[in-house]
Order: C-alpha cells, then structure tokens, then sequence
C-alpha cells in the first residue's frame, strides 16, 4: 500500500503567467492560451499543463480529455459550475489531475438530480468525477454538492493536501476507489451514503484510507469513513455527528489524531472485506451477487509500517466470516449477506458472541495512539476478529440495551498501553481476554450525564469520562494499574480538571458511589473472561499484540 505523498501532491504552486487562462461567462467561455478549446457551454482540455479557471458556467462542463500521460492543473480562481445533466467537471483521461484551490477564492460545484449517461454505462456518477488519479490541493475554498450520486469521485486514488471543503452528496462525498488519502485541508461532510470511502475490492493492496491531518465535520447516512481493506487515522480531527457507522474497514488502525463519534449503530467496526461484496453492488456500483473471495494482505511490510507479518491475516478463511451480532442483524445499505439477515433488529439466541468458530482473522482493530471518543447505538467497538489496544486514549459509551455491546470482538482483545474506559450495558458485556496491562472489569450502574472515574489510593484520578447514556458495566485498563492493585470506581462524582468529555488523569472526584476493583492481566468477568476469546480461540497471549500492523504516518515524497 503506497501511504505517502507526491511532492507535486503537497505542492500547489503555479506559475499564472504561463498557464493558459479560461473565463466562463455563463453559457459559453472565452480562452486565452492552448491546450483548451470551447464547444457551447463546454470547455475541454487536451494537453498536458496549468489551466487558471474562473467566472460562472450557467449550464455546462469542464472535460479534460488528454493523452494518458498527460498531468494537468485545473486552477479554480472564483469558478461556480452547474451542469444540469453530467459533472460539472469530468476527467476522461489523463495521467494525473491537480484541481487547484487558488488563494483566497471561493468555488462552487454543483449538478442536477439526474444524468444523461454514456451508452451502456452507468458512468459517471458523480459532481466532479475522474477516472484517473486526482489530487485536490491549494489553499482556497471549495463547496461541491450532489444531486445524483456522489459529490467528488476518482476511479483510482483520491488525494487531498489543503484547501476548505463544503461537500453534500445524495450518496457518498469523497470517494476514490483505489484510496483515499488526506493530510490537510478543513472538511464540513454531509453525506446520504458514506462520507469518506473507498471501494476497491479487488485488490488487496488497494481500497485504502489513510487520515494524516485535516478538521473534519461529518454527517453521513451510512458509514463516516469505510474502506475495504485497510483505514489508518494518523492525525487530524475527526468530529461524526452522526452516521450509522463510524469507522469501518477490515483492519483499523488508530495511531493518532482526535477522534469524537457518534454512531446509531457501530462506531468502530472490523469487518471481512470479502462480505462486504458479496451482495448490494460492485465496488463501481453495478447490482452483483456471490462472492469473489477474501483478499489477501499485500507481501511485506508497507511503506511506514513496523512488524507487519502478512501470515498473520491467515489463509483458508470462511469468506463473509464475520460472525457476532452483526451476523443477525441487518441495517441501512447492508453490504454483506450476514448484514442482509434480517431478525427484528435482535441477535439470535446462542450467537450473539460469535462463538461458533465465526471470528475471522484478517479482521483487527488497533488503537496505537490517538484521543478516540466514541458513542454508539450498536457496538462501540467491534470487531469480527480481534482487538489490540498498546497506547492512546479510548472513551466508549456502548447502548443503553442488552442486544449488543460496547466492546465487542469474536477472537481476542489485549492491551499493553493507553487509557481505556468502556461503559455499556450488561447483556452483551465482554471483558479483554489478556494483556501486558492490568485492566479490570465491574458491573457498576450509572445515568446519563454521571461521571465515571477510577481513582487510585492516593486519590488521583487516572481515568474519568462522562456517559451520555445509562450503563450497567465499567471496563478500564491504564498504564498506571499495578497487577492485582486495588482501585476505586466512583460513579456520579464531581471530578476535577475533567475536559469537555470528563476525562482527566491527573484530577481528583469528590462525592459519587464507590465501589473497589482490581486490576489484572488476567480476565475476571465479562464474556471474556471466560477462560477463551468469545471467537471460540484460546484466550491471546501477550505475544498476540504483535499480530497486527501497526502503521506510522506517511512520508512525504
């Protein structure tokens, strides 16, 4: 997987005086250079170099249509284009295409609610869509909305290094299908679909996301940022007011950034990227069934990983093998035939926890690092593999409801670093299964709005969270837990120093309801606690939590 960045990907310079300059007036534009001609309202570009565009298309197009080694610069200096009946801008072919945000410029992209399609294709699709690499960069402003389908498309990677985004899609908003990745720039997402995706599952080095920086702000119908195969959050901030689901891809890796989720459903989820297309559409959205196998991890380590092992993802496995409760319950878009199963919104009896030998191992949720919050209607975090946590800090709030749990996995969950601290309710309730780091697990009541802390024996706070919902259970592990130390857990107390979340580690509580705990590496209570992984697998070992891939951010090239 090829994590990083061009230097022409970081690099928005360009040189006015030499680019050839396009004005749109309305229904028709003037040219001033070459390599671009004008039909009507449609302007196209056909050779390799800068084009500076501004002015109002009323009805019309930008087409780049160039040979297939062509990189071309699309510079938008205060440019609205509407295209009732197609994108407004459409990359046909080329190498590469930089889209521009000119310094201090305002754009605006817009289409209508249905297109005129090429002949025997559902082709394109989408606001302003390629079908090679696009790079979005440059320190303007750029809202881009939707009608259709989906606001911003490439067919192979979609990069992202700046600029000031405002994207509303009918169905996704920013997707490429090969990857996705952004280092910079301040997105406001609104999305029927998903707000950040990619879609490739052919390949499984590709269908990638990777989020290096940038301020987000996303509401999304379904999930708020998906990929196939792997998604990585390096940094940035990351606010989902809403969604279905939060992050979702076959292994997510968290190793830094804030990220704050609210989720109807899961908010983290680790799901087989083979059953993601077994139903619903392909990866280019055309009506498929069955299924076409269970990609296999890329040879070696990627670029900026450490310890990857590419037999650790397992050969063999039951394609759509992610059991658990997503396995009995179906949900907007299901992507996979377990998640088209539907029964009343309830897990079945005797499958709730996957324990049927359903866990799959190519499925993993690693949180190295990074501020995570997370408030979920289903799962908090769930996994159809395992879970490993070696740093960071972790706040979950799971349902209120028995029918699913905070912290969920079918394999195993170990820790060995960060902050953790789970409420949610009893039914459900899963414990880690081992770990280098004491962790401890209570069945301990509380009300939305109460304050959760662990107070060490000199009064010191070492973890704290407010709960927006009701809860039943407390799972915590920190780097300041001894093994077999005892600790306080006080429940609707007034803490100090706490952040808007109520998390502190420093602070102190006052009043509240105290109850003792201990901390182990050994799992007392809890489904995990049962002596095995809920998957039916011998509980991990700490050698476990070298399994996984852990991830560092991308180097620029």
């Amino acid at each position: 997987m090829d994590f990083e960045y061009s230097k022409r990907d970081l690099d928005a310079s360009y040189d006015d005086a030499s680019a050839a300059h396009v004005e749109l007036l309305g229904d028709s534009a003037s040219v001033d250079g070459e390599g671009v001609s004008v039909e009507g309202s449609t302007v196209s570009i056909s050779a390799a170099g800068t084009y500076v565009v501004s002015g109002s298309l009323s009805d019309g197009q930008v087409v780049v249509e160039a040979p297939d080694d062509a990189k071309i610069q699309v510079v938008l200096a205060n440019a609205t284009i509407h295209n009732e009946d197609g994108p407004a801008v459409y990359v046909k072919q080329a190498d590469k295409v930089f889209v521009t945000l000119a310094d201090g410029t305002v754009n605006t992209l817009t289409d209508g609610a249905k297109y005129v399609l090429e002949e025997g294709s559902d082709e394109p699709y989408a606001t302003l869509f390629s079908k090679e690499d696009l790079t979005l960069n440059g320190p303007g402003s750029l809202t881009v909305t939707s009608a259709y389908r989906h606001a911003v498309c490439s067919k192979d990677d979609l990069v992202i290094t700046g600029g000031t985004y405002t994207i509303t899609a009918v169905e996704d908003a920013l997707r490429g299908r090969d990857c996705v990745k952004i280092c910079d720039g301040s997105f406001a997402i609104t999305a029927g679909g998903d707000g950040i995706k990619s879609n490739n599952d052919e390949d499984a080095t590709r269908g990638f996301v990777t989020l290096d920086g940038g301020t987000f702000t996303i509401d999304a119908g379904d999930d708020a940022v998906h990929a196939e195969t792997v998604l990585v959050v390096n940094g940035g901030t990351v606010n989902v007011t809403s969604c279905y689901e939060g992050y979702e891809a076959e292994k997510v890796y968290i190793n830094g950034g804030d990220t704050h989720i609210v989720a109807t459903d899961d908010a983290l989820n680790a799901a087989s990227a083979a059953a993601t297309t077994a139903t619903g559409t392909t990866s280019d959205g055309a009506a498929t069934s069955g299924l076409e196998g269970t990609p296999t991890p890329p040879e070696g380590a990627a670029p900026g990983a450490e310890g990857f092992d590419p037999t650790a993802a397992g050969d063999g496995q039951v394609p759509g093998g992610g059991g658990g409760r997503d396995g009995m319950r179906g949900g907007p878009a299901a992507e996979s035939p377990n998640e088209s199963q539907q029964n009343g919104g309830m897990p079945l009896t005797g499958m709730a926890e996957g324990g049927m030998g359903m866990g799959d191992e190519n499925c993993l949720i690693q949180i190295n690092g990074g501020y995570t919050v997370l408030d979920a209607g289903g799962d908090g975090v769930d996994s159809n593999g395992s879970v490993e946590v070696t740093g960071g800090v972790l706040l979950v709030s799971g349902p209120a409801d028995s029918a699913n749990g905070a912290f969920d996995y079918d394999l195993t969950a170990t820790v060995s670093g960060g902050t953790v601290l789970v409420v949610g309710s009893t039914g459900m309730a899963q414990n880690f299964t081992s770990g280098t780091q004491p962790f401890a697990f209570a069945t301990a009541s509380g009300n939305a709005g109460q304050s959760v802390a662990v107070v060490d024996g000199d009064g010191t706070v070492v973890a704290s969270f407010t709960s927006p919902k009701q809860f039943g259970m407390v799972l915590a592990s920190s780097p300041a837990f001894a093994e077999g130390g005892t600790y306080q857990l006080v429940i609707g107390g007034q803490v100090s120093g706490a952040n808007a979340d109520g998390y502190t580690d420093s602070g102190t509580v006052s009043g509240g309801t105290t109850t003792d705990i201990t901390a182990s590496t050994t799992a007392t209570g809890g489904m995990g606690g049962l002596g095995a992984g809920s998957g039916g697998m011998p509980a991990g070992q700490p050698g476990d939590i070298q399994r996984g891939m852990r991830v560092s951010a991308p180097t620029a090239a």
